[in-house]
Order: C-alpha cells, then sequence, then structure tokens
C-alpha cells in the first residue's frame, strides 16, 4: 500500500471500508433496489421512497426510476440546511 488509506477516505456509514482497507478505491453508493437488498432496510413512515438500514440507521431512498436504493444525503454530519430540506424545505 502506497501512502496512509485515510488520507483521501470520505466517511460516510453507508460506504464499506472494507474494499479500502484491501487497495480498492471504488465506493458504493448505490446498489440494486433486488428484494434481497431491501431485507437490509425498514421502509421509514408512510410510503415506500425512504429507508432506513438495519444496521447503520442511515437514511436511504429509492431512485426515482425504482430501480436502485441510494443514501439520501452525501455524509453522517447533517447541517441546518439538510435538515430543512428533509422536513420540507423551511
Amino acid at each position: 500500500m502506497r501512502g496512509d488509506i485515510f488520507e483521501e477516505f470520505s466517511w460516510h456509514s453507508s460506504i464499506g471500508i472494507d474494499d479500502a482497507l484491501d487497495g480498492h478505491k471504488r465506493f458504493v453508493t448505490r446498489i440494486a433496489n433486488t428484494q434481497r437488498a431491501r431485507r437490509q432496510f425498514i421502509a421509514a413512515g408512510g410510503g415506500d421512497n425512504i429507508l432506513v438500514h438495519k444496521t447503520t440507521r442511515a437514511l436511504w431512498k429509492i431512485s426515482d426510476d425504482k430501480q436502485s436504493i441510494q443514501p439520501v444525503f452525501a455524509t453522517d454530519v447533517l447541517t441546518d440546511d439538510d435538515l430543512a430540506e428533509l422536513i420540507g424545505g423551511e
């Protein structure tokens, strides 16, 4: 391995670190919306669009085309703007 692997690492609970440790630079930020993948989530609220990951408790959402599941936010630390967007754009 060259250099510090954590130097340019983007931390997010929905993104695994295993691939980074073995030298891969690819991070999965979108997964296929399959029955197997959906077992890792709980539907939040009244609709199917917002999901909560069972292990990390991170918010994910179903894409507009219903083909994939992706994180709602780019980071775990939410700003006031992120919260306003989540509760209705106040």
